[in-house]
């Protein structure tokens, strides 16, 4: 019954990003969703409390980083390069999310008086925070500053340049942006 739960929880992200990409945040229904899958309102507020809910859960560190990608992250020995590829997953997922639901993101972020990508991320953070530390110690960060304030300072170079993404319309390389100005400021 738990991988029954857990297979319509991801269909009803997967049916609901579908129908954001192609349609629009706001041209869809949670009716839509439901019907694109074949499973009553109940089941998506059993997962969801709204539209803005399932788009969060889609963006959070557990859909943007698996187990296996992080221990492949963490296995290599150059810890600098390590906080840059944990960062690039994430912009990876915005940029397979596309401008205008990544625009939604912020929306919501906005809207509930949230600061992405900082500390409510919980163990990943923590997890960028020391190996930051360790990158200092080993001469691959030359900043000085304390782990936790480069780990913050780094969320807002990230959401600077995913904002900055979302303005342009997308029309720079968002991870090309974000390895440039990762290297001038930290490396």
């Amino acid at each position: 019954m738990m991988a029954k739960k857990g297979a319509t929880k991801e269909a009803l992200l997967t049916a609901a990003i579908d129908l954001f990409q192609k349609h629009g945040f706001e041209n869809i229904t949670i009716d839509d969703i439901c019907k694109e899958i074949n499973v009553t309102k109940t089941a998506f507020y059993y997962y969801y409390k709204s539209k803005d809910e399932l788009v969060r859960d889609y963006f959070s560190a557990d859909n943007m980083l698996s187990s296996d990608e992080l221990a492949s992250i963490l296995s290599a020995h150059d810890y600098a390069n390590q906080v840059l590829r944990i960062i690039e997953t994430r912009i990876r997922h915005v940029t397979k999310a596309g401008v205008a639901l990544t625009k939604e993101l912020y929306r919501i972020y906005l809207n509930d008086q949230v600061i992405p990508v900082l500390p409510e991320q919980g163990g990943l953070t923590d997890i960028v925070i020391s190996l930051i530390e360790r990158a200092q110690q080993e001469g691959q960060i030359k900043r000085t500053a304390s782990p936790k304030i480069l780990g913050d300072s780094l969320c807002c170079l990230s959401n600077g340049i995913i904002l900055k993404w979302i303005m342009t319309g997308g029309e720079f390389d968002i991870t090309d942006e974000n390895r440039l100005l990762f290297e001038a400021l930290f490396l």
